[in-house]
């Protein structure tokens, strides 16, 4: 029964609290700034709720507002459409992101979503954000 578990189980996240969220004697300072974005002005937490960070559901990006359509291997590639919202928990252990792997680094999914939702976090919360994900 340990086996089956140990398959449906995120990795061991030590400074968080049953309910997800920080554990304010076990985080750093620039980690529990990181979680005041994400639940804040980075708004992460509409599809990436605690304590799995997932909502389990498709979303939208309309990341094609920020590319022009061009043709891969014959395919006219132009919108992603509706992707599933990707748990978050150990993400830091589970590079390239996004559902193609697009982006390599948690720097540049930062980046990424700052660009398409159009967030102007400044490069201390950006920063504070990629350190809260890596304690998820």
């Amino acid at each position: 029964m340990a086996e089956f578990q140990a398959l449906l189980d995120f990795p061991p996240a030590p400074k968080l609290n049953i309910y997800g969220k920080l554990d304010p004697r076990k985080a750093t300072a620039e980690e529990l700034r990181g979680q005041e974005v994400f639940f804040g002005k980075a708004q992460c937490a509409v599809c990436h709720v605690p304590p799995y960070y997932t909502d389990n559901l498709m979303h939208n990006l309309k990341a094609e507002r920020f590319f022009s359509p061009k043709m891969i291997n014959g395919r006219m590639a132009s919108a992603d459409g509706p992707i599933k919202t990707f748990p978050l928990r150990g993400i830091k252990d589970s590079p390239p992101y996004m559902h193609d792997g697009r982006l390599l680094t948690l720097e540049d999914t930062v980046e990424f979503f700052n660009l398409i939702q159009e967030l102007k976090l400044t490069d201390q919360e950006k920063a504070d954000l990629v350190a809260f994900m890596r304690a998820l």
